[in-house]
């Protein structure tokens, strides 16, 4: 997390950290879970990040702990197509475990790559429905 908070005021949390010197941390924007009541192992970490035009992101972290985790991390762009807050455009960059390029991304094809790590890992999940 930043020291410093240059656009507006977060949680009690994180600006509580910030005032100290000598700690460190980052928000963890998402984890996509097993969908299995019981289950919920991590599937993959995702820093999203509202797409400004700048793309530019610090990832380290993020790919540390996926790489630990042994799941993939994504680092994905979004914002709303038109008036919609249903609809997004996304600019999505996998990280690990291989890193490829940022590209634009249709909604469906995210959608997609989210349910198939559902998909791959129902395979092997104990709380299988």
């Amino acid at each position: 997390m930043a020291r410093y908070n240059y656009f507006n005021s977060g949680d009690h949390y994180s600006e509580w950290h910030r005032i100290h010197e000598g700690i460190a941390m980052i928000d963890i924007d998402s984890v996509e879970i097993c969908s299995n009541k019981g289950c919920w192992q991590p599937l993959a970490i995702i820093e999203n990040v509202y797409d400004v035009g700048k793309y530019n992101k610090y990832t380290t972290v993020v790919e540390f702990i996926a790489e630990k985790l042994g799941i993939p991390a994504y680092l994905v762009y979004y914002k709303p197509i038109g008036t919609s807050q249903q609809s997004l455009e996304f600019k999505i960059m996998r990280l690990k475990p291989f890193k490829s390029v940022l590209e634009g991304v249709y909604e469906e094809d995210w959608l997609a790559e989210l349910r198939s790590l559902q998909d791959e890992h129902r395979k092997v999940c104990k709380h299988n429905k």
